[in-house]
């Protein structure tokens, strides 16, 4: 059954970007435009990430441990242990990404690759970063309903932040089949 965003054409459900294959594989399937756009945003956050923990994404992506006042040196000598770890996590998930896109194989209408479970939790973890990333660029609230206002200058911004979501969500259903 197709579970994944409206055609524009038709506005029949379009089938999901993954799909189970097996019991330990995950099958891609994109547009070579929606690759096109996920190859550009590993680069981005590995950016980010080396900016240090003042950049806001940073504080974002590595909440404190700790959130009472009172815990504030627990929280340093948390952040001061694991911080580096976390990041190094983290890069090491954009570069399992950033291979799984360039071993993928084209067609006339597709690209798609198969990962391995590690591949796709490495994938599952970046999708949501890149979320977290852009709703701070954004400055999303617990308010933002997803309606886009297509006479803001931050439209594809928006738009983007919709579709990693979709992607996100397919690769969680994918997963748990």
């Amino acid at each position: 059954m197709a579970s994944g965003r409206p055609c524009r054409r038709t506005g029949r459900p379009l089938a999901g970007a993954f799909k189970r294959v097996g019991n330990d594989r995950v099958r891609v399937r994109l547009a070579h435009d929606e690759v096109a756009v996920l190859r550009g945003l590993p680069d981005q956050l590995r950016t980010v990430l080396g900016e240090g923990g003042d950049e806001p994404v940073n504080q974002r992506l590595f909440p404190p441990a700790y959130l009472d006042v009172a815990d504030i040196e627990n929280d340093t000598e948390y952040q001061r242990l694991m911080h580096d770890d976390l990041v190094e996590e983290k890069l090491a998930n954009l570069d399992l990404v950033t291979d799984t896109l360039s071993r993928g194989s084209t067609s006339v209408r597709r690209w798609t690759v198969e990962l391995t479970e590690e591949e796709a939790t490495a994938w599952l973890g970046v999708l949501n970063d890149l979320r977290l990333a852009l709703g701070v660029r954004l400055d999303i609230t617990e308010d933002y309903d997803g309606d886009v206002d297509d006479t803001d200058p931050r439209a594809p911004a928006f738009r983007l932040l919709s579709y990693l979501g979709w992607l996100e969500e397919q690769l969680l259903d994918a997963l748990q089949s």
